[in-house]
């Protein structure tokens, strides 16, 4: 086979653009005979970036355009684009290969792998979480890694062949439906399709490379060392680290999404984590992450929470499912909840109560206690994990007078916080 003409990219909304600037530098720096593509997952920019191939999502020509950037969460949006954005840079810009990474990783040496996959006849190559079990009794554990996916879809890459060309468009019908973080009923974004992978892909390619894709979730069995010039994970050659889960402006944290590993004991990995952040500045996520989703709000400005999503205005097509937040049906107690006691539950109330196991089991429901406790839970805890405006609360303090002014409290520091 010979030269394979390939595409790198990555997807992310506006506020992560520093994470992507930062990837789009290393694959210049190892990979510079590909070429590099940001598909911005959000309304457009609004400037230039120069010398960086921005591709606007709406030149996608998305199904159901005005329903995914309602339904989904911007990482749901980001993850659920994916098999269209290989297709677009198969069919609209002739690329005879496409490599999806993340934005928060980098590269460190050229994916080689991968091309001599390519070369001897592979039409996708992906990367396990894991090349040896987690048994240390940490977060993430086996059963944390199997809820999520065998396989991380931070990486993945198809060649421009009939077998990978059906697999994206079975993907892409699937993400238009179904593309929703949901642990409890077995979803979790693009990422748990990809278990199909293996049986509808004949011509799959395993990386097993453990300097492939290097992460808070394999670095138990990865440690990161540096020899001489060259960077390596278990003694291979590092090519690329996942940084999931760093905090920019907080290098005391390794990882936000797991309890295995702080700066202090995670080795060497804390000087590629230190200097990715200095990258990060340097690519101004400080400006970078002051935009807001795009997606984010009613066209009155008031935020979408998460459950709202969920339950789109019935009768209403699409295109009108952003216009304003329906308060009086939201607002109103729920038919499923016993409203007597004091403590009334709305709808958005029940419905967030609804899809988190945590709350069921502290919070039943059933019992005038257990809705008392929850109320509570919801205006001092719910207001800020749901970023939540006056207009989701009325309902709530109302019902509680005497946490009604710590409620507005918390909303007028959100404010502050997120303007």
């Amino acid at each position: 086979m010979g030269h394979i003409r390939t595409a790198i990219f990555t997807i992310c909304a506006r506020n992560y653009l520093a994470y992507a600037l930062t990837l789009g530098q290393s694959v210049r720096e190892t990979s510079p005979d590909s070429d590099f593509y940001i598909f911005l997952a959000d309304e457009k920019l609004g400037e230039e970036v120069p010398g960086v191939n921005i591709i606007d999502v709406r030149s996608l020509g998305l199904k159901d355009f005005a329903s995914q950037t309602f339904r989904y969460t911007v990482m749901e949006f980001s993850t659920a684009i994916k098999p269209s954005c290989f297709k677009h840079l198969f069919e609209k810009l002739g690329y005879d290969a496409a490599i999806y990474l993340d934005p928060d990783i980098q590269l460190f040496a050229p994916l080689k792998a991968v091309k001599d996959a390519f070369g001897a006849g592979a039409c996708f190559a992906l990367t396990p979480h894991l090349l040896a079990p987690l048994e240390d009794g940490e977060i993430p554990s086996d059963i944390d890694i199997l809820r999520s996916g065998t396989f991380n879809l931070g990486f993945a890459a198809a060649r421009d062949c009939d077998e990978a060309r059906r697999f994206l468009d079975w993907w892409e019908e699937m993400l238009r439906q179904y593309c929703y973080n949901d642990l409890q009923n077995g979803l979790f974004v693009d990422q748990k399709f990809a278990e199909f992978a293996p049986s509808f892909l004949p011509n799959l390619k395993t990386i097993y490379d453990p300097g492939y894709n290097v992460a808070y979730w394999n670095l138990l069995n990865r440690p990161v060392k540096r020899d001489a010039d060259e960077w390596t994970a278990a003694g291979a050659p590092l090519t690329f680290f996942h940084f999931s889960g760093v905090v920019p402006g907080n290098g005391s944290i390794f990882s936000k999404h797991q309890s295995r590993f702080t700066m202090e004991n995670c080795g060497e990995a804390s000087v590629l984590v230190r200097h990715y952040l200095e990258k990060l500045e340097q690519n101004g996520h400080t400006k970078w992450s002051r935009i807001s989703y795009g997606f984010g709000s009613f066209e009155d400005g008031t935020p979408i929470p998460d459950v709202v999503r969920r339950s789109p205005p019935l009768g209403e097509p699409p295109e009108r499912w952003a216009k304003s937040y329906d308060a009086a049906y939201w607002n109103a107690p729920s038919d499923d909840v016993d409203q007597a006691g004091g403590a009334e539950i709305s709808r958005l109330m029940f419905d967030i109560y609804q899809s988190r196991p945590d709350l069921q089991a502290e919070f039943p429901l059933s019992a005038a206690w257990g809705r008392h406790k929850f109320h509570d839970w919801f205006i001092v805890h719910g207001v800020t994990e749901y970023r939540l405006e006056e207009a989701h609360l009325r309902p709530a303090q109302g019902g509680r007078s005497r946490l009604r002014s710590k409620a507005k409290m918390l909303v007028a520091r959100l404010r502050l916080r997120f303007s």
